[in-house]
């Protein structure tokens, strides 16, 4: 398995738009190669993680320019450029 952890931060004045935009996106994400799990969280000084795993980094690189678009489409709403971390080694804990 491989990660990515994407810290973001949203405008606090539209964080209400948040859920509706990712629910939105969620099929082009569910449609990304290799991709097993992703999940998004914020608090409400609007910031922000994903984390998403893949089968394997040569899926997570595959993805890289769907992620550009998906990411393109929230852009109205972050403050700044999201940032990536990559994991190379990931273990299911609670499985």
């Amino acid at each position: 398995m491989y990660a990515r952890i994407t810290t973001f931060h949203v405008d606090p004045s539209r964080l209400a738009e948040l859920p509706a935009k990712v629910s939105k996106l969620s099929h082009l994400i569910k449609a990304l190669p290799g991709m097993l799990d992703a999940r998004i969280a914020w608090r409400e000084d609007g910031q922000g993680v994903v984390i998403a795993t893949y089968q394997s980094r040569e899926h997570a690189d595959a993805a890289m320019r769907r992620l550009q678009v998906i990411w393109g489409d929230l852009a109205d709403l972050l403050v700044g450029s999201p940032r990536t971390d990559v994991y190379e080694s990931v273990q299911h804990i609670t499985a």
